[in-house]
């Protein structure tokens, strides 16, 4: 199926460090840690690995073996592998023209246009569309993404050079406000991280992601390692510790281990077409299990680390830990300042370098994703292809600079976005950087995961995808897990099962055909508001 001569990973520890890159980002430092002391600390991490293993893994797995198999990018390999039109895509397609029908009829025009158009896209391109659908997802998450990836620049400068003294929350705060409502010096940092990004892709794959993500996955390790250190030695630092990893089940309700689930796909790079895009570039002798269970494990390393990094040290200074952005840029600022010795500038220093670096590695991907459409859709050259992306991407996340806070910076696009999905929908959304943030994340990542599931699993089918899967795997994938488990492995009387019953492949199968698209769906009522009555 490869039509021409493509760049490959030089090795398979730079493919693992490259999409455990794309995985680690801010999420992965705020987010998982707090999430996890919200639902039950210890409760919430079994969970969450539970959730990685059924359904981010089996998920992750396809999207590499989609890459693989085909060599192309998100949409060219979706469309590769549909050979006949399918009626899946035809049922789907009608569901979504149903449904636009219904939103015309309760008012919600906005919603009927973009349900009307996605079903368009599966009558006439299939399930291409899921592909190219990925891929805008990926570019608009990027358009904002790198705006963040901005404002953690600017405070790594700050930290080194003394602008980060606050004794309070209040103070970080305020000084927060003030910056995110300065357009200049947003659009600067912006374009200064998003350029970064750029050149990070501009080289390649061998030469530029490759041999970057060599140089700043260990150097992410090291300063995590660091900073966990020097937080667990603080005063204090155990009650934080407890507030991370305490197991409690009264905290984790039905909704907390639905977040986890939403978490472990999120947090994998899952449904933006990155993991299709890096999978494209590997070689066919590499084992893809193996690459998948050391991204799983640097992912999840991370988002551990990262948790007893900030809350002992939260919790050491007397703060009380917040969600979001806050706890990045409100919180952490007060704690670091307040560290004994007077060193806190430069604990604050590395914190923020290491989160500088997590977010430019998950940015070069999404990056990479938009890149490698342009050159293998359009014939265009890398240099040409990341200027244009770096262009247009860059542009969007500038509206996003200046949209931080609320619509009155951007009235007529407020006033366009009201009209045609209703004021009572947008004021949901206090501005357009939210809008991406709650579409991209709760929308359109789980619906491209949902199909890539249904897609593999039953148009591609699984035992197509499998004899993909097995190239670079040993014979263990196809071996009887209840016979080796049980200590009969080898036994004459069971030698001729070795090939039938529960395997590493079939169990594969069965998640990717079943467990996965039930459960994404389930993900994805629960993050747009509906109530699923338990």
């Amino acid at each position: 199926m490869e039509t021409q001569k493509r760049e490959s990973w030089g090795s398979s520890i730079g493919f693992i460090l490259a999409i455990a890159g794309s995985a680690v980002g801010l999420g992965n430092v705020w987010k998982f840690p707090y999430i996890t002391g919200l639902n039950g600390g210890g409760a919430f991490v079994l969970v969450y690995l539970f959730c990685i293993l059924l359904v981010g893994m089996p998920v992750m797995l396809c999207e590499i073996v989609i890459g693989r198999r085909t060599r192309k990018n998100p949409y060219g390999a979706f469309k590769a592998l549909q050979l006949r039109r399918s009626r899946f895509a035809d049922i789907i397609g009608g569901f979504l023209l149903a449904a636009a029908l219904l939103l015309s009829c309760s008012g919600s025009f906005g919603f009927a246009v973009v349900a009307a158009i996605a079903a368009v896209m599966m009558l006439t391109m299939g399930f291409a569309a899921v592909g190219l659908f990925s891929l805008i997802t990926a570019m608009l998450i990027l358009s904002y993404y790198s705006v963040v990836g901005g404002w953690i620049v600017e405070y790594t400068v700050k930290a080194f050079t003394g602008g980060l003294h606050f004794n309070s929350v209040e103070a970080a705060g305020n000084a927060f406000g003030s910056f995110i409502h300065s357009p200049g010096r947003v659009v600067l940092w912006h374009l200064v991280f998003f350029g970064a990004s750029a050149l990070m892709v501009w080289g390649g794959i061998r030469n530029g992601i490759e041999r970057w993500s060599k140089i700043l996955m260990p150097a992410l390790f090291l300063l995590l390692v660091a900073l966990v250190f020097r937080s667990l030695t603080l005063p204090g630092a155990e009650n934080g510790v407890a507030f991370f990893l305490t197991p409690d089940f009264s905290k984790l309700s039905t909704a907390g281990a639905l977040e986890a689930l939403g978490h472990s796909f999120y947090t994998l790079s899952l449904g933006m077409g990155i993991t299709i895009t890096y999978g494209s570039y590997l070689s066919r002798d590499r084992n893809i299990f193996s690459a998948s269970l050391w991204v799983i494990v640097l992912d999840t390393g991370v988002a551990i680390l990262a948790g007893l990094a900030i809350f002992p040290a939260v919790f050491a200074m007397g703060f009380d830990p917040a969600a979001g952005p806050s706890l990045i840029f409100n919180v952490l600022p007060a704690t670091f300042n307040n560290f004994p010795g007077g060193m806190g500038w430069l604990w604050a220093g590395l914190f923020f370098l290491m989160l500088t670096i997590a977010a430019l590695t998950s940015a070069a991907a999404l990056l990479e994703s938009g890149v490698t459409f342009l050159i293998d859709q359009f014939h265009m050259s890398r240099k040409v292809a990341v200027l244009l992306c770096f262009v247009a991407i860059g542009g969007l996340g500038c509206l996003a600079c200046v949209s931080v806070g609320d619509w009155n910076s951007i009235p007529g696009v407020h006033q366009a976005l009201s009209a045609i999905f209703l004021p009572e929908n947008i004021a949901l959304c206090g501005s357009w950087f939210d809008l991406l943030d709650k579409v991209t994340s709760n929308w359109m990542l789980p619906i491209a995961g949902m199909l890539t599931a249904i897609f593999v699993g039953w148009i591609w089918t699984a035992r197509k995808a499998g004899r993909e899967l097995r190239r670079g795997a040993g014979p263990e994938v196809d071996e009887n897990l209840i016979t080796s488990l049980s200590g009969f492995r080898g036994e004459p009387l069971y030698r001729t099962s070795r090939n039938h019953g529960l395997t590493v492949m079939t169990l594969w199968g069965l998640l990717v055909r079943f467990l996965a698209p039930v459960v994404i769906m389930f993900v994805f009522l629960q993050a747009i508001g509906v109530n699923l009555g338990f």
